[in-house]
């Protein structure tokens, strides 16, 4: 330490301190004198216009006219070459104190120490003293300046030395707690940090510490276990009865209780609290408590597990018995998802649950439907709403199959099969077949309704004679249209695209061969003996003679499978596709799986298989090749059943001259029609044979598997996605999404309790032009935060009245001034970065707590 330079920092600080002040007073009691040579020092000071004067022990009376009286002005450094006296037998004892904290210069091993440290409080020494033993480790040392705040006080010097001791990431009591509990040990008084503790500081320093902060009535015993069960206790009382337990814990401060548990089980040392929760839930009977109340006494409660399992276990048996009450459910597992243990432990259930609720909600509104009273009412239906079902149990069963420990769930499970199966598919098939028998087995094309045969000429032929973009057509095998729909609500996510979906009547018998075919440019000429299906005369079996019929329309064309294309690198895809303005890309993931009866078990997955697929050829295409249009679409659907096919729906096996066909169809000349068949006209093809599919859900007794089958008439075989896909390029590009606007739909932002509601408004409906946003919430003073903070996702597509979110806020306990001002502060964390949304001001108008 270079003395002379911190001797002029500290009459520096002093005359800075003292406003109005023309001298400074600086004391140096020197117990090294004996090895100092002063004159130097003396020198440089009074250079800088400062006089040295030398203490003694006969001349304090002397020193303090001269300070007072003789010389008022210049500057002074009291040298006293001993011991610094007590304060009793100081003499100068106030000129030391005016002087303030600038006042004394220290040359020993603790004022350099304490300089090292930025410890400028004099008052701070002692305790340094009396702790020096902690100091002498420089890994301490070291830690302790990183974590010691600026201008630190006596309790920030204490804090700072526990943080060390335990090992915590800040001198925050919050902190200081859950490093100790964290610690081999846990919640005993001989927990290790607590130990290590004790070697260099009164461990009661810590508990008064902590017990002050959490508002916690000292105990002799477990005092450490006694804290934590308190500030437990006050999280689960804030959101239930209070009789309902039966412990009790007196907090003054239950609040900052709660919140600290919430952040807590947010932190990386959540793993700590999940235990002592589990503990505590069996020291307090909890599971007894849950079992003699309803659900509805802990619904606000997300403290244990156990109430998880309460949940769950209401809207299981709720579900089971069709009593549900949609709506109410829908808002209680909103809520539920706000907590820890949804998400840590459950989300499996309570997403399987969720996923039959919407169900269950389908299910009423289809039962609730009359039957469509023509083909056009029977498209629509099926294309606006009851593609959901199928859509929802292909998720339902899939989250079955592949989640863990749901066996608790295989009734529930067998009960939404068996309606699928024998109550939903047969009501479909019966409006089917209906359909077939008044008009549709006759005249197949439904008017107004885009035709799979006139794709070509309608979608591409006019871009190729509008503009020079490439287009790409993905044709997925057996995509059928509620899996054309998911992955439009899955592109519309994306930025800068403009993406949209038009159902599409497949062609009949709905089969690979001729839905490939009527996708192609041309007219179907003829179905030989070999079920080999020409346009313009030409085969359209294999790659080769599919790019023979599109060059014909459009010489720069090609036809290549999926797959391989986007395994390629950049090069050598631009060797494929170079000078190319129409690009087929055949894909083939789920026909290829469900068409055996060995692997149809794997149908669904073999579905979501086929989206990942297409979603990465999408990205890649965009990407890689800057495709600015896209077209998806397919050759047909599929019907699947998860139960085995029952021997009613089986139909007796054609017979005639079979040109082609399968469990659901067969195309030929002279054909029988069995019982439980129908016979279809070509005409609309303009072919010369004919075709006869199973009706309803029957299945010809011979041919491939009986589960997953295609080539009927029902809507799951019969109606097809055809998605446009449109990237969008140059200035109309966005540099990020556009997301719904919220609000906080308040008039009086004023707050009159320590718990209180805030509802905010989504302003738009989510859609393809508007994202959902998610924003972090918390109120705070002074850049502090002082509530818990919340996490919510504005998602909703619904109108005016269901956009209102009402979240509940906990101020934490403090003493507020009347009509203070504080901040909600609306943070974005919908993308990769935070960003301040919106920040709104808030009167505080309540009792302080004392």
């Amino acid at each position: 330490m270079d003395i002379v330079q911190e001797l002029l920092r500290l009459f520096e600080k002093q005359l800075t301190e003292n406003i109005g002040a023309n001298r400074a007073i600086v004391f140096w009691y020197d117990v090294q004198s004996e090895e100092r040579d002063l004159a130097e020092i003396e020198q440089a000071l009074n250079e800088k216009g400062i006089k040295v004067w030398k203490l003694n022990d006969h001349n304090a009376f002397q020193t303090k006219v001269l300070l007072e009286l003789e010389d008022t002005e210049n500057s002074y450094l009291i040298y006293a070459p001993f011991a610094k006296p007590k304060d009793e037998d100081n003499f100068l004892l106030d000129i030391l104190l005016y002087s303030g904290k600038y006042g004394e210069f220290q040359a020993d091993e603790i004022a350099i120490m304490m300089k090292e440290l930025r410890i400028d409080h004099l008052a701070i020494r002692p305790f340094i003293e009396e702790h020096w033993a902690f100091f002498k480790n420089k890994q301490r040392v070291s830690k302790f300046k990183k974590l010691l705040p600026n201008n630190p006080n006596a309790n920030d010097v204490k804090q700072t030395m526990m943080a060390v001791l335990c090992d915590a990431k800040s001198i925050h009591p919050q902190e200081l707690l859950k490093s100790v509990v964290a610690k081999k040990g846990g919640m005993s008084d001989d927990n290790e940090a607590l130990m290590q503790m004790g070697k260099y500081l009164d461990v009661n320093l810590f508990f008064e510490l902590i017990e002050d902060y959490f508002g916690v009535s000292p105990k002799e015993e477990h005092r450490l276990s006694h804290i934590i069960e308190t500030i437990v206790y006050q999280h689960v009382a804030s959101n239930i009865d209070e009789g309902v337990l039966h412990v009790h814990y007196p907090c003054s401060v239950p609040n900052i209780c709660k919140v600290f548990i919430d952040d807590w089980l947010k932190s990386d040392e959540r793993e700590v609290l999940e235990t002592i929760l589990l503990e505590l839930e069996q020291k307090w009977n909890v599971p007894q408590l849950v079992e003699t109340h309803t659900y509805q006494a802990f619904i606000r409660c997300f403290t244990f597990p156990i109430i998880e399992r309460k949940v769950l276990d209401a809207l299981h048996e709720l579900l089971l018995n069709e009593t549900v009450l949609v709506n109410e459910w829908k808002s209680i597992l909103a809520e539920r998802r706000k907590g820890y243990w949804y998400q840590a432990h459950f989300a499996q259930e309570y997403e399987l649950l969720e996923k039959i609720l919407d169900f269950y909600e389908w299910k009423i509104i289809f039962e609730r439907d009359d039957a469509p009273k023509n083909e056009q009412e029977w498209f629509s239906l099926y294309t606006e709403k009851y593609y959901r079902i199928d859509q929802l149990y292909r998720h339902i069963y899939l989250l079955y199959r592949k989640g863990t420990n749901l066996e608790r769930y295989e009734q529930l499970i067998e009960r939404v099969t068996f309606w699928y199966e024998n109550k939903y598919l047969m009501t479909l098939a019966a409006h089917t077949d209906h359909m077939l028998e008044t008009r549709l087995s006759k005249q197949w094309n439904i008017p107004n309704v885009m035709q799979q045969k006139n794709f070509y000429q309608h979608f591409i032929r006019p871009l190729l004679e509008a503009t020079r973009e490439r287009i790409f057509v993905i044709i997925s095998d057996a995509l059928r249209y509620e899996i054309g729909m998911q992955l439009l609500e899955e592109f519309q996510q994306r930025l800068n695209t403009e993406v949209k979906i038009i159902p599409m009547q497949a062609t009949l018998p709905t089969y690979t061969q001729l839905g490939m075919a009527a996708l192609l440019p041309g007219k179907i000429t003829g179905i030989k003996e070999d079920g080999t299906i020409y346009v313009n005369d030409l085969s359209t079996k294999g790659l080769q003679n599919r790019n023979n019929i599109l060059q014909m329309y459009e010489v720069d064309s090609i036809a290549l499978k999926m797959e391989d294309f986007i395994q390629l690198t950049k090069d050598e895809g631009q060797e494929y596709i170079r000078g190319k303005r129409v690009v087929y890309l055949y894909h083939d993931a789920i026909d290829a799986i469900g068409d055996s009866s060995k692997t149809e078990a794997y149908t669904y997955e073999a579905v979501e298989n086929a989206l990942e697929r297409i979603k990465a050829a999408v990205r890649k295409l965009t990407g890689t090749y800057e495709a600015v249009r896209i077209f998806l679409t397919s050759d047909h659907g599929f019907l699947y059943q998860t139960s085995q096919v029952e021997q009613f729906q089986k139909t007796e096996s054609l017979k005639g001259e079979i040109y082609d066909g399968n469990r659901r169809f067969a195309i030929g000349k002279n054909l029988t029609v069995p019982v439980g068949a129908i016979k279809v006209s070509l005409d609309y093809l303009g072919v010369d044979c004919e075709a006869v599919i199973a009706k309803g859900l029957n299945r010809f007794t011979a041919g491939g598997g009986l589960r997953f089958v295609h080539g009927g008439a029902m809507p799951q075989e019969s109606i097809i996605p055809l998605i446009e896909y449109r990237q969008i390029k140059g200035k109309a590009r966005k540099s990020e999404a556009e997301r719904v606007n919220v609000q906080v739909a308040l008039i009086q932002k004023v707050i009159t309790s320590y718990r209180f509601i805030v509802p905010f408004f989504q302003e738009e409906k989510v859609s393809s032009e508007r994202q959902p946003r998610t924003l972090r919430a918390a109120f705070y003073r002074n850049n502090e935060r002082i509530s818990n903070e919340v996490t919510i996702t504005f998602d909703s597509t619904g109108e005016v009245s269901e956009r209102q979110i009402e979240v509940v806020f906990h101020l934490l306990e403090d003493r507020y001034r009347m009509g203070e001002i504080c901040v909600l502060r609306l943070e974005d964390v919908s993308g990769r970065t935070t960003e301040l949304y919106a920040e709104e001001e808030f009167e505080l108008k309540l009792y302080s707590i004392e």
